[in-house]
């Protein structure tokens, strides 16, 4: 579902688990809880913190269990009177496990990756982590019904389903959110959310949700390549702002593939996809003649042939980019980070085949997940850990996802808990060469909300290097760890954008 200023340096080193406890399970049922007891360095100072792996139940009106959702926290203990903030965190899909972020990004330990965000080479090998959240924040790893451990309990032949709906996600992701603070005691602590992608779309949408249906008011998001805007991402004749979102990622893109082109003016094309391209698009009558000046800017910038430009009428679909940006090299680029690439198949079809980092991501961070949980977590099942399962997004239902007119679900949700609780902290993070969520919609959207210029003033938007997973990048997860930490010690509004 993807090397500026100082770095915030944790410096962590595993010294083993102890104390491990399970809980008696039914035969055939997942553990209901396993802890283990860990000890890191956060740079000199040890640092002693409990991994708790759980299952939360579901229930409806009469009681009766409808599912049962994985967890996975990180907490530490604080001195007397101080509540240390927790952060709920879910990648997107719909249909990914949090395994993303948690063996990506945030967790103690994740898979490595090289320098470029590539996955490695089998088998892969989980390392300490120097920029993990743990340092200062506890963290709770949500998987959704019908991802990760966490399934669906109804009668139903498929009892995951009647979870795979926006408002039905959304309320099963309340649930959990008040279950665990229950159970932990941790009602007073700041609350923040974390998603990627369409947990973005998850976290927007809960900041008003929240306060509402369970008594939880957010302090702070950190939205991750977010989806906060579904139309806004798919192209159409009519759809001219989906058109200009994706320009300034393919000419990222292009600069990449031809080192000439990297000394482009980002600003000035990002101000060109925004204007002068949205008229040119909208002016045209027909199909453009061979030589027409429009195209050949365009084709400029993205760096394809001006002939494929003039054949899509301007607008480039993402599938013909990734298939024609390294045509001449016999490749074709991700979609997920349009600087890695594979050899390009004589068949490669209009949809193309197998992207390049997604589905060996899959697989890494599956095989690394399933070491990882009984190895250090010692959390033993043989239930299938499911990292991408695409039947959940092909079954979605996504009627709700619109709120009346104008902004979407997540955009007015955002708006609204921005004008509720104005001291709530937001940054958005994107990559340069995400051919999903462009970096450039994300910062369109924020300048849509109908909110006091101080408090959009307040949201922080950072573009790093990398794609929608851009923290595969160790440099660009460094990143955005200090920027996370920044956000997280701001005590009132978020640090002014940059």
């Amino acid at each position: 579902m993807p090397k500026i200023g100082a770095i915030l340096t944790l410096l962590l080193i595993t010294l083993g688990a102890d104390a491990v406890r399970a809980d008696e399970k039914p035969e055939g049922e997942l553990p209901a809880r396993v802890a283990t007891h860990h000890a890191i360095m956060l740079g000199d100072h040890r640092f002693e913190y409990d991994a708790i792996a759980e299952t939360l139940p579901l229930t409806d009106a009469k009681g009766a269990t409808t599912a049962t959702i994985f967890t996975i926290a990180y907490l530490t203990d604080t001195a007397p009177g101080h509540e240390r903030a927790v952060s709920f965190v879910f990648n997107g899909g719909p249909g990914a496990a949090s395994v993303f972020l948690h063996l990506g990004a945030l967790g103690p330990q994740i898979m490595e990756t090289p320098e470029n965000g590539a996955v490695p080479n089998p088998p892969v090998r989980l390392v300490d982590n120097p920029a993990t959240w743990l340092g200062f924040t506890d963290l709770v790893f949500v998987d959704p019904v019908g991802t990760g451990f966490s399934r669906g309990k109804g009668k139903e032949e498929n009892p995951d389903k009647p979870f795979w709906d926006v408002r039905t996600d959304i309320a099963s992701l309340g649930t959990v959110i008040r279950l665990w603070l229950t159970r932990h005691q941790r009602w007073s602590s700041p609350i923040y959310l974390v998603g990627e992608s369409y947990g973005g779309f998850r976290a927007a949408t809960l900041a008003q949700e929240l306060p509402r249906d369970v008594g939880v008011t957010v302090n702070g998001l950190v939205l991750i390549s977010p989806a906060l805007d579904l139309s806004a991402l798919h192209q159409d004749e009519r759809d001219l702002l989906a058109a200009g979102f994706f320009l300034p990622s393919y000419a990222a893109i292009a600069a990449v593939a031809d080192p000439s082109a990297r000394g482009r003016d980002r600003a000035a094309v990002e101000r060109f996809a925004l204007s002068d391209y949205l008229v040119g698009l909208a002016g045209l009558k027909g199909d453009p003649p061979p030589g027409d000046p429009f195209m050949a800017k365009v084709a400029e910038i993205a760096g394809i042939p001006e002939d494929i430009i003039r054949r899509h009428r301007g607008r480039i679909p993402r599938h013909v980019f990734a298939r024609e940006i390294r045509r001449g090299k016999g490749e074709v680029v991700s979609l997920y980070d349009g600087a890695i690439a594979r050899p390009a198949r004589p068949d490669e079809g209009q949809e193309g085949g197998p992207d390049p980092l997604l589905q060996p991501a899959v697989a890494a961070y599956g095989a690394a997940f399933n070491a990882y949980v009984a190895d250090a977590l010692r959390y033993h099942t043989d239930l299938p850990y499911r990292v991408l399962p695409h039947d959940i997004s092909r079954q979605w239902n996504w009627q709700g996802e619109r709120q009346g007119e104008g902004l979407g679900l997540a955009m007015s949700s955002l708006e609204t808990a921005l004008l509720e609780h104005p001291g709530t902290k937001v940054l958005i993070a994107n990559g340069h060469y995400d051919l999903v969520t462009p970096y450039l919609a994300s910062r369109w959207l924020v300048d849509q909300l109908a909110v006091p210029a101080a408090v959009r003033a307040g949201i922080r938007l950072r573009v790093y290097e990398g794609g929608h997973m851009m923290y595969m990048r160790p440099d660009s997860r460094a990143l955005l760890s200090r920027d996370a930490a920044m956000l997280y010690a701001q005590p009132g509004a978020a640090p002014p954008s940059q």
